[in-house]
């Protein structure tokens, strides 16, 4: 099941990517754990004086979606259950199921284990950039922020280590990452499921984006990078998967044995 078949468009070289995959989340992980210690405590983009504009398209953005339809507070939980909830679903079991024509057995689970390992990879460029940047979050630039320990339920988040992590978007990368791998991978595999798996990629990160906006933790150009990198690892990694490429390994011989005696033959896209 690890191994491709000859038919098989995509493939593991598993060495290469169990290490990529466990590097990949142990620089994505480990952050977050430490976040408390490892996060600047001050930022460094700090977009200018407390509540002043930022630039025009961030401003445009934060004016009409902050807020918007639904509180801040509802669209921070929102974002969260699509991005980790839905959209992981939804690529995991596309990935599975959508296998194509030329698939043999195993292909479900070594597209799924492709999926994790362009999410591995987005979260530590994610977690690099984030901690690199030190970018202030919009709801502290504009002072919405609320009190720790005050009574009753508030809107706004309460200030803490996630306070300069702004730039580039986690929960918009994520949800890029998952969608467009698992569209990739079909696409490659000629799935006749490749058109309907890129359409949910960009329904669940656009709604992903737009609701870290409306809860106040980001700016546009925050979920645009992210969605932007995240887009980009879920290209990237499965075409290095294709056969013949840096992480496709090549055809597997096969041998047949006929009454005229044994053939040797060996057969995949190269």
């Amino acid at each position: 099941m690890v191994d491709a078949g000859a038919t098989d468009r995509v493939a593991l070289d598993v060495p290469k990517d169990v290490a990529i995959t466990a590097v990949a989340s142990v620089g994505a992980i480990v952050p977050q754990l430490f976040s408390d210690k490892l996060a600047p405590k001050s930022c460094r983009w700090c977009d200018g004086p407390v509540g002043t504009p930022v630039n025009s398209l961030d401003d445009w953005f934060h004016g009409w979606l902050t807020a918007a339809v639904i509180s801040r507070s509802t669209a921070n939980a929102w974002s969260s259950y699509i991005a980790f909830g839905v959209t992981p679903a939804v690529a995991l079991g596309g990935a599975f199921f959508a296998t194509g024509p030329h698939a043999t057995e195993g292909a479900g689970l070594r597209a799924a284990a492709i999926v994790l390992e362009s999410v591995a990879v987005t979260g530590a460029l994610t977690q690099a950039i984030k901690f690199s940047a030190g970018r202030q979050r919009p709801y502290v630039h504009y002072q919405h922020v609320a009190r720790p320990g005050a009574s009753g339920s508030s809107e706004f988040q309460v200030l803490s280590s996630e306070a300069n992590l702004s730039f580039p978007s986690g929960h918009a990368s994520i949800s890029a990452a998952l969608g467009t791998s698992a569209a990739m991978l079909a696409t490659l595999q000629e799935s006749p499921a490749a058109p309907w798996l890129w359409g949910a990629a960009g329904v669940l990160a656009v709604s992903t984006a737009t609701l870290r906006m409306v809860s106040e933790a980001h700016y546009f150009t925050d979920v645009l990078a992210g969605t932007a990198l995240g887009a980009g690892s879920g290209v990237l990694v499965p075409l290095l998967h294709r056969r013949g490429s840096w992480l496709g390994r090549n055809a597997t011989p096969s041998v047949t044995a006929s009454g005229a005696g044994a053939s040797f033959s060996i057969a995949g896209a190269f």
